[in-house]
């Protein structure tokens, strides 16, 4: 769950079945000791892996090989939750065996009541209120990262990699296979892993870290061999041992996945344009490679990729300033990026997506546009990415590496002018983009110093000069913990430079991060001849991280005005200085009423570099769990009113008012078969300057262990009294004209997911949405630093709006002629997009996917928010997109 503030911590990260929801949601841990243990406590006993002999079992679930009879038993699992360090309720054991070239882990999942095991039918890599087991494997033996490898009942597998000690990637997909099986006494699940999709270094005698895990879903109890303590940090570096492998060597890793696609979109035609037909088809092929440079450095490249499976983007109004953040979808670019995240803000507030890295500028939109001279221009919905690699790994000795980079093709857009001649304009620069990182680990992990750098570069053509030329950033971060892993500083440095004709460099400096040509702005100065901009940023926080139910931390997070990163990474905004503070009391042990509890106090401040007080605030949030396993969250968040140096999108500072706002939801069982939850939040801006609400249900049915259908309806209001509409230069003056603004916006997303069998499965994605807007009152800023609301607006009346059907002037002086026109500034924006995704993993690592796609959108001048007419029009009258699409590709191990 996401808890809405500016700063605030919430719930962490999951680890196999969001198994930190209890545990440190504070910025990232680290911790790596000797044996994974803290000083001053005894090792533990470490598993034993024995060869197995005299073959490797047969994989299909039954453990009745004659090899597992050799190997020792692991049974002393310990409960985290409900009761933890507790033994587990029910008996669990597990055996590990090895040959030359995978390690084998059998578990025998004893139960009692073997008919309430829950094993729920879905695709690969999705979580359920299933039974599960897990094998974690800390090849590097660095207490920092980990290979997660789990299975539940029915044969579904999910993997998992981690980084950092207790962050997490669930997009990386290994090769590997596991069976299972049930009896009356429970159930067995038989692992084979091969070593090629591990990492280690070659020796005599491996010893790796190690840790196994058991939930049994209907008690909601996690078992685990080695336990990490839920009021401690850390996670892999609270791993176990394992040792007896002996006499392997890293496997050389060559992966060659090669893939086929073929496509047809069909969409209505427009009489007369030659890139408008009814229908196109395409096909393509390419190839993702996957090589093991070293047996600690991997190889990851793609050659001409296609990502047509992706689920599309929703659809959002923004009437903002700023860029709309999208996540990343696409395998290639999702797989193993945690080694290239540099985010260049702390928390999870709104600025928690910015990172000095967005793999979505890779491949991004064409940024310019064709002229069609009287005629008809193509539309180039993406940049061609030609290739892309990566290079990524740790040494024994410490060193984590990293390099990506990426080649994009130059976008060339045809048009046929109005006498039918035909021309191209460039759309798209060839770029090429390029991110590195080198961090050495010190005191076992516990202490990081690390580099990180990013560059762009564009072979820019006459018509694109107003893109920068090159981007180029490079930083500095540190962690340092300490008393027991207990206490933490971590900190970032960065600097930035771009360069670009004086067109694009004086662009930059008009941007919304930082609008240097505000008439008020005396500290930076706007020059449109200069042909480059560096800037520079960073963060420290120091604090208490784990240990105990008390936690703390502080920090200081700034960026010059000059600080520029979105050629590669995303940004919205620069010079400011934030001081923050998070103090936090958690409940981790059940008592009469909740199983756990836990409260969140945030507060911040923040300037500009000209030392305005842009904004103060605070919050209080909380979340907790009932007993019966419902839970819930809520917040209240206040807001002191500062200078706003971006309300006027270039013009003067203007004074924003103070606001007050508020969250709140719940949710049931996540185990039954019928769950939801609500979600709310409101909020007012002080001198009635606004309101606002948004309100969101969730509904999930799970008709049969393989069926799952859910519905999530959300709807919002607003009254902005304040929305920028523009800025117009009229009677030998500049006017920055607002509106009071209406909004309504109601959507709701469907998925539905229907597997046939662990690698075959069928998945729906559909969302309608409708968003209107409708304008009240018209005014312009008159004194925008006035100490009431009321006197920084000169509202036209009557007297000087001139209305012509939908249409809006102004009469400034009231002489009967527009001096302002504001057009019609009313809209409904309507849009349904749906994927259908079949994919069949026919063989290990080989996929096959049919996907249609459909989208359809519609847009209007009439402001009023009527849902039935709206869904009438956008399945009536919207234009309609439809693709059918095939991909398959194959894997090969060589």
């Amino acid at each position: 769950m996401n808890f809405k503030s500016s700063v605030s911590r919430g719930c962490g990260p999951a680890f196999f079945t969001a198994l930190l929801s209890v545990a440190s949601p504070a910025p990232a841990q680290q911790q790596s000791l000797t044996n994974g243990i803290h000083p001053n406590r005894p090792a533990p006993a470490p598993a034993t892996a024995v060869r197995a002999t005299p073959a490797a079992p047969d994989i299909d679930g039954r453990l009745d090989d004659e090899a597992w009879h050799a190997a020792p038993v692991i049974s002393d699992f310990t409960q985290r939750d409900p009761n933890e360090g507790q033994p587990g309720s029910e008996r669990t054991e597990a055996r590990v065996l090895y040959t030359d070239n995978a390690l084998y882990v059998g578990f025998r999942a004893f139960d009692a009541h073997a008919s309430e095991i829950a094993a729920q039918l879905t695709r690969r890599d999705e979580e359920s209120p299933s039974d599960w087991v897990a094998v974690a494997i800390d090849s590097y033996f660095d207490r920092r990262t980990a290979f997660v490898f789990m299975v539940n009942p029915a044969g579904v597998k999910r993997d998992i990699y981690y980084f950092d000690d207790t962050n997490d990637d669930t997009s990386w997909d290994a090769v590997w296979d596991v069976a299972t099986s049930r009896d009356a006494e429970g159930w067995t699940a038989e692992f084979r892993i091969p070593f090629s999709q591990l990492r280690f270094a070659a020796a005599d005698e491996h010893r790796f870290g190690f840790n196994l895990y058991r939930k049994i879903n209907r008690l909601n109890e996690e078992q685990f061999w080695r336990l990490p303590p839920k009021a401690e940090s850390g996670m892999v570096s609270r791993f176990g041992d394992l040792v007896g492998i002996q006499g392997i060597k890293p496997p050389r890793r060559v992966e060659v996945v090669p893939y086929t696609a073929a496509g047809s979109a069909f969409e209505p035609r427009e009489a007369g344009n030659p890139f408008q037909t009814g229908t196109d088809h395409t096909a393509r092929a390419g190839a993702d490679l996957r090589v093991g440079v070293t047996s600690n450095l991997t190889l990851s490249a793609t050659l001409n990729p296609d990502f047509g499976q992706v689920e599309a983007d929703p659809a959002v109004v923004n009437l903002s300033a700023f860029e709309t953040f999208f996540p990343e979808k696409r395998p290639f670019f999702n797989e193993g990026l945690d080694i290239f995240r540099f985010p260049i803000a702390l928390g999870d507030g709104d600025g928690a997506n910015e990172s000095l890295f967005y793999t979505r500028r890779i491949g991004r939109a064409p940024q310019g546009s064709a002229d069609p001279r009287g005629g008809y221009a193509e539309e180039i919905p993406q940049t061609t990415i030609l290739s892309a690699a990566k290079l990524s790994g740790k040494t024994p000795s410490g060193w984590t590496i990293g390099l990506l980079g990426a080649l994009t093709a130059e976008e060339d857009a045809r048009v046929v002018d109005g006498v039918g001649a035909p021309f191209s304009d460039v759309v798209e620069p060839r770029s090429t983009y390029l991110v590195g990182k080198l961090a050495r680990d010190f005191r076992g992990g516990l202490t990081q110093i690390g580099l990180f750098g990013t560059a762009v570069d564009r072979d820019l053509p006459t018509n694109l000069d107003d893109l920068r030329s090159s981007a180029y950033t490079g930083g500095l971060s540190w962690t340092h913990r300490f008393r027991r892993d207990t206490y933490g500083i971590d900190g970032r440095l960065v600097g930035s430079h771009v360069l670009g004709s004086a067109a694009a460099i004086a662009r930059t400096q008009r941007s919304s991060a930082r609008y240097y040509q505000r008439p008020d702005n005396d500290y930076v100065t706007y020059d449109p001849a200069r042909t480059s901009l560096s800037g520079y940023a960073g963060n420290v926080s120091v604090g208490k991280r784990g240990g105990g139910t008390w936690r703390f931390s502080t920090g200081v997070d700034f960026r010059s005005p000059g600080f520029e990163v979105n050629d590669i990474g995303f940004q919205r905004s620069a010079d400011q200085a934030v001081q923050w503070v998070w103090v936090n009391k958690r409940w981790l042990q059940p008592g009469k009423v909740f199983r756990r509890f836990n409260v969140n106090a945030n507060q911040w401040s923040a300037w500009n570099f000209g030392g305005d007080r842009l904004t103060t605030g605070a919050n209080v949030n909380l979340n907790y769990t009932f007993l019966n396993y419902w839970g819930g969250y809520a917040g209240v968040n206040r807001e002191f009113g500062g200078l706003s140096t971006g309300a006027l999108r270039g013009g003067p500072a203007f004074r924003q008012p103070s606001g007050i706002n508020g969250w709140t939801g719940f949710y049931t069982d996540e185990r039954k078969r019928l769950r939801g939850g609500v979600n709310a939040s409101l909020g007012r801006q002080d001198e009635n300057a606004g309101w606002w609400m948004w309100i969101g249900t969730g509904l999930s049915w799970r008709a049969a262990s393989n069926v799952d259908l859910m519905a999530h309806p959300s709807v919002s209001r607003q009254r902005d009294g304040w929305q920028y509409l523009q800025r117009t230069n009229a009677l030998g003056a500049d006017h920055y004209v607002f509106g009071e603004l209406n909004q309504t916006t109601a959507s709701m997303t469907f998925r539905g997911n229907l597997t046939f069998a662990p690698n075959l499965s069928l998945q729906l994605y559909a969302e309608p949405f409708v968003s209107s807007g409708d304008y009240v009152t018209f005014k312009r800023v008159a004194d925008p630093r006035a100490a009431r609301l009321a006197d920084r607006f000169d509202v036209f009346r009557d007297d000087r709006l001139i209305r012509s059907g939908t249409e809006v002037a102004v009469d400034l002086n009231r002489d009967g002629t527009p001096d302002i026109d504001l057009g019609n500034p009313d809209f409904s924006y309507l849009s349904f997009r749906s994927n259908l995704v079949l994919r069949w993993e026919y063989a290990s690592g080989s996929t096959l996917f049919v996907v249609w796609q459909h989208g359809r959108g519609h847009a209007t001048g009439d402001g009023r928010f009527r849902l039935g007419p709206s869904l009438d029009d956008l399945f009536s009258a919207a234009e309609t997109r439809n693709m059918v699409l095939v991909k398959a590709n194959y894997w090969f191990s060589l």
